[in-house]
């Protein structure tokens, strides 16, 4: 039994199904959006500012249908022994991880992209290499729906919600599901093994709801479930000007740093983008028009010419400049036990408790942000490839970064080979459980500055054929 028909819960129903096994795939939403079906995901923050619902799509195809499909290998570097904050890294090596890269580019349709690590052209950096991926905005339930619907193997129910879990009297297995449908009836489903991919915070929050028999959740045993809730981080760092336009001729450029940077500075892993703005006959044409293109027109042209004052008038209007662009990023956060989800009082139409974020960053997070822009500015100087002005808030340590997410929710189930430190074995297996697994970003012990699906896929990929080799 598979709750969850994302990238993960899609992927490990059809790979257990071309093993010949028989799978019950169950999806919470419909066939499209519903405002009643998403508003399950509204929760309650008391960190950071975050969006609970609008990150998350629940209805067949999962976060699938609104993601921007860039996929990128994961850092081997993040598979090295790490000790963060008093906890373990990941117990499998990244030969372990990648062994389904091929089958997981097929399923993405990027079988003919490269994805090993390079260099960028032009940019003989030792601290610096190129942030290689493929984009392919992949709808799962658009390109297997009709599998599904077809398979033998697969019966696929949708608006089935769980809403609990039943253990055996020793509490060593799952013995059912219960799931119910907006109608408000319920069915008591069994199966030999049952996997949750139900996301970074929704697999959090049926853990925890499922208190019954064990008062406080289903995997809980350590206190870890809900806890190291990371986020690949954004951060607009700077604007840049082109100091040497061939070089730009690729548009725009994304640098990640080498092991031997992060080892320097004891930093983690992330990447920086540079992205220049379009030329001035396109600029004028899209923004300069209508009652005040005269006003903008001499502010874009004044402006551009002096850096104090293009400084100055940014104040009041937002433009762009000839040969100018802005610095982006996606920076791995550090898995810190405080960085959490938890459950409210607050209760859904289903009986859930809802939850609640308490995202939090650490000195660690901020120092990698700063670290990374400083390095990649100096070396854009170095090789004469353009100059940097930082925003304040890089330079300035005594400022807070103003970061969002991507919805990149890792870490709330993490893998680990000691009981004490997550809530997964190496197999995805929710430690104390005999047949109870987790396939969701939610088990990555450190999220290693990349994008994650693809190293989601993957993670499933191996786990379907460990589920494939069970009796």
């Amino acid at each position: 039994c598979v709750c969850g028909t994302g990238p993960a819960g899609i992927t490990i129903a059809r790979k257990l199904a071309a093993h010949g096994k028989k799978v019950l795939l169950l999806e919470a939403g419909g066939l499209s959006y519903s405002d009643e079906s998403q508003d399950h995901y509204r929760g309650k923050n008391v960190g950071r500012t975050y969006w609970l619902k609008e990150l998350r799509s629940r209805y067949l195809g999962g976060t699938s249908n609104i993601w921007g499909g860039l996929c990128a290998l994961p850092n081997p570097n993040s598979f090295e022994a790490h000790n963060d904050r008093g906890l373990p890294g990941w117990p499998i090596s990244y030969e372990q991880v990648l062994n389904g890269i091929d089958e997981a580019k097929e399923i993405f349709d990027i079988a003919d992209k490269d994805l090993s690590p390079s260099k960028q052209a032009g940019f003989m950096s030792p601290w610096f290499d190129r942030y290689v991926f493929a984009v392919n905005q992949l709808r799962f339930f658009e390109k297997y729906g009709a599998e599904l619907r077809q398979s033998r193997q697969i019966d696929a129910f949708y608006n089935a919600n769980l809403i609990d879990l039943t253990l055996s009297d020793n509490l060593a297995r799952v013995k059912s599901f219960r799931v119910r449908n907006y109608n408000g009836q319920d069915s008591d489903v069994s199966a030999a093994q049952y996997v949750l991919a139900l996301g970074g915070i929704e697999n959090v929050r049926i853990l925890l709801n499922a208190n019954r028999q064990v008062p406080a959740g289903i995997g809980n045993h350590s206190g870890m479930v809900g806890r190291c809730f990371m986020e690949g981080l954004n951060a607009l760092i700077g604007r840049f000007l082109v100091t040497d336009p061939e070089f730009w001729q690729v548009d725009r450029v994304d640098l990640v740093p080498t092991v031997a940077l992060m080892r320097q500075h004891d930093i983690g892993d992330g990447a920086i983008d540079f992205t220049p703005h379009i030329s001035p006959s396109q600029l004028m044409g899209r923004d300069h028009a209508g009652r005040l293109r005269v006003l903008k027109e001499f502010i874009h042209q004044t402006g551009c010419y002096w850096p104090d004052l293009a400084a100055l008038t940014r104040k009041i209007v937002d433009f762009d400049c000839p040969g100018d662009g802005v610095m982006g990023s996606v920076i791995e956060q550090e898995p810190n036990p405080n960085s959490r989800v938890s459950l409210t009082d607050d209760v859904d139409s289903l009986g859930l408790r809802r939850v609640q974020l308490n995202w939090q960053l650490s000195d660690a997070d901020s120092k990698t942000i700063r670290t990374l822009s400083i390095e990649s500015a100096k070396e854009m100087a170095r090789l004469n490839r353009a100059r940097v002005q930082l925003a304040p808030f890089i330079l300035d340590a005594n400022l807070e970064i103003p970061v969002s997410g991507y919805g990149h929710h890792m870490g709330t189930t993490r893998m680990s080979a000691d009981p004490r430190f997550g809530v997964v074995d190496e197999n995805c297996r929710v430690h104390g459980i005999q047949n109870l697994y987790i396939a969701s970003s939610s088990v990555f012990p450190r999220c290693n500055g990349r994008n994650p699906t693809l190293t989601i896929v993957l993670l499933t990929l191996r786990l379907a054929d460990f589920l494939s080799s069970q009796s």
